[in-house]
């Protein structure tokens, strides 16, 4: 990722090309790697720059967020960039990464209801055999 960060100064490497051989990884060593590739993004994206812009148009940079949302290790890292890119001023979210943003926001939401319809399910049984005398039926 420090590559990229000086992909300004040397003119050979190439954003693209770079953010495709890591999305190219196989899932292993992804997740194996999360924690140095998502500081290193996260780094390269936090200043309004043209390779915030480059990278945020990259399709590659997408499929690494949303391989590694299934990371426990790597979901929350992954989050805070997402949260940041999405209300990041300026603004990044363009017609070329504005489905892929909308698409990994939804796999959160979803792994979010999921654990809350989790949670409830689990409130209920929990209420149920807490409830007082008085309402349970009397023998009859």
């Amino acid at each position: 990722m420090t590559q990229i960060n000086s992909i300004q100064d040397h003119s050979f490497l190439r954003v693209p090309v770079v953010l495709h051989t890591i999305s190219s990884f196989k899932k292993e060593v992804l997740e194996k790697s999360a924690t140095l590739v998502l500081q290193g993004l996260n780094k390269c994206i936090k200043e309004p720059e043209p390779l915030r812009n480059e990278i945020m148009a990259s399709p590659d940079f997408w499929v690494i967020l949303r391989n590694l949302t299934a990371d426990v290790q790597a979901a929350p890292k992954v989050f805070e960039i997402l949260e940041g890119v999405v209300t990041g001023s300026p603004s990044t979210i363009t017609a070329d990464n504005y489905e892929s943003s909308v698409a990994l926001l939804n796999e959160f939401a979803t792994a979010g209801s999921i654990g809350a319809h989790s949670e409830q399910h689990q409130e209920r049984r929990s209420r149920r055999g807490q409830q007082p005398a008085s309402k349970q039926t009397k023998p009859g």
